[in-house]
């Protein structure tokens, strides 16, 4: 085959900027009442805003359910960890 790697709708719900879920979700990589940062298969998806909560996390299922005042949802790359010696070599 061609191409092997499956492509995933990866579905993102606002509701009245106070209840947001997502899909596809494989990480919490950091948590406060006012920043959230987590890992997707599409990249890290970072939420700020105040009085966020983690109401429901399934990394089974990579469902996410965040409550709370919602002011900012980006997406930002992942980096990849590279060594010395691989970075010469490029």
């Amino acid at each position: 085959m061609e191409n092997d790697k499956i492509q995933k709708n990866q579905i993102l719900t606002l509701e009245n900027r106070s209840r947001f879920s997502v899909g596809l979700v494989e990480n919490v990589e950091s948590f406060s009442d006012e920043e959230i940062v987590l890992k997707t298969e599409l990249g890290n998806l970072q939420i700020t805003g105040s009085g966020l909560k983690l109401e429901d996390l399934s990394i089974e299922n990579g469902n996410a359910l965040l409550t709370g005042r919602i002011d900012l949802m980006r997406f930002t790359q992942v980096k990849e960890k590279h060594s010395f010696f691989g970075s010469l070599f490029r």
